[in-house]
């Protein structure tokens, strides 16, 4: 990784944009998995996502998509693909949807650490 951070910060940010898309699918997948599976049949685990789903719902009414975007684009600890995965899955959003507002705020989010990263390289050598 100290190779590419060295010689092209492009290559860098696409890689991590990629992950990033890999990391949406994978979690979402495993969420759908483990619930259909297992938490699905515990009564309690499913009025406590109801209840979660019922406290959110009314903030994505509020703030739609772009709200998500601005979630992920923070680059600060809890927020980023996978809790705006995991968030969307709660709130019970389509992939399609979710993945559509993860996009570019994980686009933004990384953007930001590459540029930063590579100002703090470059300010260091």
């Amino acid at each position: 990784m100290h190779f590419i951070i060295n010689e092209n910060p492009l290559i860098t940010f696409g890689i991590t944009v990629c992950f990033s898309i890999v990391i949406f699918f994978v979690i979402r997948l495993l969420l759908c998995l483990l619930y259909k599976k297992t938490l699905m049949k515990w009564g309690t685990f499913q009025s406590y996502i109801e209840k979660l789903r019922s406290k959110g719902l009314p903030y994505y009414a509020k703030y739609g998509l772009i709200g998500l975007v601005i979630f992920v684009a923070l680059p600060i600890p809890g927020t980023g693909v996978y809790g705006a995965t995991i968030l969307s899955w709660l709130l019970n959003i389509k992939w399609s949807l979710s993945l559509l507002a993860i996009l570019p705020g994980a686009i933004i989010s990384n953007g930001i650490i590459v540029l930063a990263a590579f100002g703090i390289v470059q300010g260091i050598s």
